[in-house]
């Protein structure tokens, strides 16, 4: 049986086909599966009972003076597990699911080819599409966060910087009442509107680099700048993207309603006791959502190959 192992590749154009069937499951990729199947809702449990903690005590802190409340500094033990529990997800969860993106992103290429003659062929490597792909996922939310979130926090410290200069100056009588309004009320218009733009940016920004998982694991030289100029020229050129963003919607919108409603309804000590009936529940909607998954993660790569051979057309 002809079984491909990317890590016995040297070259694209001497790698033997892959088996029809790790289209559906690549070498390598079950295990990393199961694992991923079996830790994502104890990670996410297990974060809830961490985290609710800290709710409460910013409710607590923002409570008014008068209601018997005093300030109680967050207990360094909890900070403590907060910051395993973030490193522990990053490297049990988040790394888990890059690989597994690569595993399935190679074989897929390797079906593919190339989308057009005057494109490279696709080139995935074990390691540097790893690589590549983190560099880019952080390139990409730095990108995609950068303008609104700058814009906001300008404006928050311009507010606090004009609550402290109107409590500061408004009895020395240096301005009047009046300008420190109309002054305070501009430049907050000013920052909010360039916030408001901010905020459109970011949704742009995360809509049109969809497609960049892609082109960092087939290509994965490429720097992260050039795969985000290249995605966003991509981003309307495939019909199948038509398809694939409101799907991508709808699978985001399922995710937050299935974290609500575990978090609404479980915790982590149903999972390390065994309650059937939590269990059936709790796994059936993950094997759902990671099948949803593969299956819009097939469909990014289509629309991916397809925009590029369409682009290639077009200039060609």
């Amino acid at each position: 049986m002809n079984t491909w192992d990317p890590t016995l590749r040297p070259n694209p154009s001497f790698t033997p086909q892959p088996a029809w069937f790790e289209v559906f499951l690549p070498v390598g990729a079950a295990p990393l599966l199961l694992l991923l199947f079996l830790i994502l809702p104890i990670f996410l449990l297990a974060g809830e009972s961490l985290f609710a903690p800290v709710y409460e005590w910013v409710h607590s802190q923002l409570m008014p003076v008068n209601a018997g409340m005093t300030y109680t500094e967050l207990p360094l033990l909890l900070i403590f597990k907060i910051i395993l529990f973030c490193i522990f997800t990053f490297t049990g969860v988040a790394l888990l699911i890059l690989k597994i993106n690569c595993l399935y992103y190679e074989v897929w290429s390797y079906w593919l080819k190339e989308p057009h003659p005057l494109h490279t062929q696709y080139h995935p490597d074990p390691q540097d599409s790893m690589i590549a792909l983190f560099n880019w996922g952080v390139f990409r939310w730095f990108k995609i966060l950068s303008p609104f979130l700058g814009w906001f926090i300008l404006a928050v410290l311009s507010g606090i910087v004009l609550m402290w200069f109107f409590n500061t100056y408004s009895f020395l009588g240096v301005f009047t009442f009046q300008l420190q309004i109309m002054v305070s009320f501009f430049v907050m218009a000013v920052l909010g509107f360039f916030t408001f733009l901010g905020f459109f940016k970011m949704l742009w920004r995360l809509l049109t680099t969809i497609l960049g998982d892609a082109a960092a694991i087939t290509e994965p030289e490429k720097p992260a700048q050039v795969i985000f100029d290249r995605v966003q020229k991509l981003a309307f050129a495939s019909p199948w993207i038509v398809l694939l963003y409101p799907l991508y919607f709808v699978f985001y919108v399922v995710i937050l309603a299935e974290v609500v409603l575990l978090m609404a309804n479980f915790d982590i000590t149903d999972i390390l006791a065994f309650h059937p009936d939590a269990l059936g529940l709790i796994y059936g909607l993950t094997a759902a959502t990671m099948a949803a998954f593969l299956v819009l993660s097939g469909l990014k790569f289509l629309a991916y190959h397809d925009a590029l051979g369409r682009f290639y057309n077009r200039i060609a």
